[in-house]
């Protein structure tokens, strides 16, 4: 975990205001960026003493932002988005990040809630990867409420008041899963069996996607069943496992959630890999390793790191008085042989 600041002094707005100097020129001093006349810093540096800030021994501003940042998701996940957010997090030493992460197999959404609150009383924001829920929903409003903006990244919360979305446009990512495996299987009736997991948002949107482009495009195709695994390697495992024993073989396998490896490991043991278009998410060392074997023909991914730089880099725009929307990130497809 990321050093916390400790600064609970003045805001961006109000050390602006006693200084004279606009709010850009203030975050400009206050992250030592170049091009900042020494008489403006020593304003800033006047105003935050008289504002009751502090200075370290450097005669640096003790003022840094303080991002936290949460996610809750399955493990793979969570180590992807851990990996890039202790990348991030290493590269801007700035910023105080805190990054706490629970494994949705473990989430209780009192507790998750209450985290939220937490890290909103001690942070300046907030970026959030969790499920779509009406508690959860209910602590980020509050956060809003309390001048905490939230950025959700990967899944959003719409219902939450949060201040912006980043990351894919998610029903047009169904909507290509859909298109993808209806046009690399036989023009012949078949049947596709979704995974999904808990209550995210994300992969509600990426099933209204895949069953639109079907409906439209290949009515052919049946969506048969749809099993939850839970994100997790060993439940996808079972429970595909047990369907596959009780029922026929299916054309095609798209997987919303997270357990790629056992989806794979189920359709290996039962002699399916190569019969079976197994379309999933998230590109990893594991997934990878899938692909380069062929036990799984599409992985759909984003750019996470990427996601982590537009969240912060928002959150920076409305720091300084500016506006912030929705950003969609692109969606990237890697296959075999190579990524598009």
């Amino acid at each position: 975990m990321a050093e916390k600041s400790g600064w609970k002094g003045p805001t961006i707005a109000t050390i602006a205001e006693e200084a004279g100097l606009s709010m850009a020129t203030v975050d400009r001093v206050l992250n030592a960026r170049p091009g900042v006349r020494e008489v403006t810093r020593k304003k800033v540096m006047l105003a935050i003493q008289r504002l009751g800030g502090q200075w370290d021994e450097g005669g640096t501003p003790a003022l840094r932002r303080r991002i936290a940042f949460i996610c809750e998701s399955g493990t793979s996940f969570i180590s992807l988005v851990e990996k890039e957010a202790r990348r991030y997090i290493a590269a801007h030493p700035e910023i105080a990040f805190s990054f706490d992460s629970v494994p949705n197999v473990q989430v209780n959404t009192d507790r998750f809630s209450q985290l939220i609150a937490r890290r909103a009383a001690e942070s300046d924001a907030l970026l959030l990867v969790c499920r779509d829920d009406v508690k959860i929903n209910r602590a980020v409003r509050e956060a809003i409420d309390n001048g905490v903006p939230t950025i959700c990244l990967t899944s959003d919360l719409p219902n939450s008041r949060r201040t912006a979305y980043v990351g894919l446009e998610q029903i047009s990512t169904g909507a290509t899963a859909g298109w993808l495996m209806g046009r690399m299987l036989p023009k012949r009736p078949g049947n596709i069996l979704l995974i999904f997991s808990s209550t995210y948002r994300t992969q509600e949107e990426r099933e209204v996607g895949f069953r639109r482009a079907l409906r439209a495009e290949f009515p052919h195709l049946t969506v048969v069943e749809r099993v939850n695994t839970n994100d997790e390697s060993e439940s996808s495992y079972q429970s595909v496992k047990k369907f596959l024993e009780e029922n026929p073989p299916m054309a095609g396998i798209y997987n919303m959630a997270g357990g790629n490896r056992g989806v794979a490991k189920a359709l290996t043991e039962k002699g399916l890999a190569n019969d079976v278009l197994f379309i999933g998410h998230e590109l990893s060392d594991y997934t990878r390793t899938l692909l380069e074997t062929g036990e799984m023909d599409i992985v759909l991914g984003h750019d996470i790191q990427r996601e982590i730089e537009l969240g912060v880099e928002a959150l920076g725009r409305l720091r300084t008085g500016g506006q912030i929307q929705n950003i969609h990130t692109p969606l990237l497809i890697y296959t075999r042989y190579a990524h598009f």
